[in-house]
């Protein structure tokens, strides 16, 4: 908790001086903690959990050509992993130009095959039951794969302005800078206009290390997604193919969908299935999320699997009772 503590006072003191250039700088974090009954390969009982709870800082200077950046580190409101030390965790770090011409980045962040699967995801960094058919507490569900989740190192990335007001496109290389030339990379574009969007996204290991998490060395994955949204519900779908070994390919479709029953209280439904591997089966997740203040929610939720092979997992009907909250807060210096 010290250490916390001394972290948003040292970034708010980082705020300062920002304040006087020409721009925005905004501290923000999230407390996320859920109490699920579990049932998997190896837990069967009560948890109690940290989802992921971070401290982050971000701000963009200029007119014209904006410069920016984005400073994200865990800060958890539990260490069950008994060393203190993991408290606060690094998440990324990246900073960057936008323009007209669009927007180049630099640093750790989350890549742009994960991105589509991230924002989809309305249960992502909740208790539930994850891609490997067991329960988590962040990252995202049953549905999606390991790609999904994680950051990439040493990752340079363009956008594109939109085009024709309606496409936007992007390339990404993923340096690794322990082998010579032994790099990963991106590529994608996607449409959006009114409630519609819908894109393509790859990427791509080198040869022998693992620069986008979740793929395997010198292998690849697609995606395929897309979102409808309406006035108080929405729709959406991801579909990947994810080579996970030199001759072995894994799909993972994902629907969910949200309707808004008040003002305050909305609900939510996936499915996902995985159609070979140790994880092949069908998932389900849903639940409630109520608004009891303008920057918290607490929400119910289940998430359960049916696993085709029982081989694989002690347990092949992994299922996950959760409740929990969320309670947000920033500061911004403009």
């Amino acid at each position: 908790m010290k250490k916390i503590i001394l972290a948003v006072l040292a970034v708010s003191l980082l705020l300062s001086p920002l304040t006087a250039m020409a721009g925005n700088a905004t501290l923000y974090g999230k407390m996320r903690y859920s109490f699920a009954s579990v049932q998997d390969d190896t837990v069967d009982g009560l948890v109690a959990a940290d989802n992921t709870s971070l401290l982050g800082v971000k701000g963009s200077y200029g007119d014209d050509m904006k410069a920016f950046f984005h400073l994200q580190t865990g800060a958890k409101a539990d260490d069950n992993s008994g060393n203190s030390g993991t408290a606060l965790a690094q998440r990324f770090f990246f900073a960057g130009l936008k323009s007209s011409l669009g927007k180049v980045q630099y640093g750790r962040m989350t890549n742009a095959y994960k991105m589509p699967g991230f924002k989809l995801d309305r249960f992502y960094n909740t208790a539930g039951v994850n891609a490997t058919g067991v329960s988590s507490y962040g990252g995202a569900t049953y549905g999606l794969s390991g790609a999904t989740n994680g950051f990439t190192d040493n990752a340079l990335e363009f956008t594109s302005p939109k085009i024709a007001d309606l496409i936007t496109a992007h390339g990404g290389l993923y340096v690794d800078d322990a082998n010579t030339d032994d790099h990963g990379y991106s590529y994608g574009a996607k449409i959006a206009t009114g409630g519609i969007m819908a894109g393509v996204v790859g990427a791509t290991n080198g040869n022998a290390v693992v620069t986008v998490p979740g793929v395997a060395a010198d292998q690849s994955a697609v995606r395929g997604y897309g979102k409808y949204q309406g006035k108080g519900y929405s729709l959406g779908v991801s579909y990947e193919n994810v080579e996970d070994t030199a001759t072995t390919d894994v799909n993972y479709l994902y629907v969910i969908g949200s309707y808004n029953v008040s003002d305050k209280l909305e609900a939510i439904a996936s499915y996902g299935n995985v159609d070979s591997g140790a994880a092949e089966g069908d998932g389900f997740t849903g639940g409630l999320f109520y608004s009891i203040a303008p920057n918290t929610q607490v929400f119910a939720l289940v998430s359960a699997a049916s696993l085709d092979d029982s081989s694989s997992h002690a347990e092949d009907n992994p299922t996950v009772y959760g409740m929990g909250f969320f309670h947000n807060f920033s500061m911004s210096s403009n």
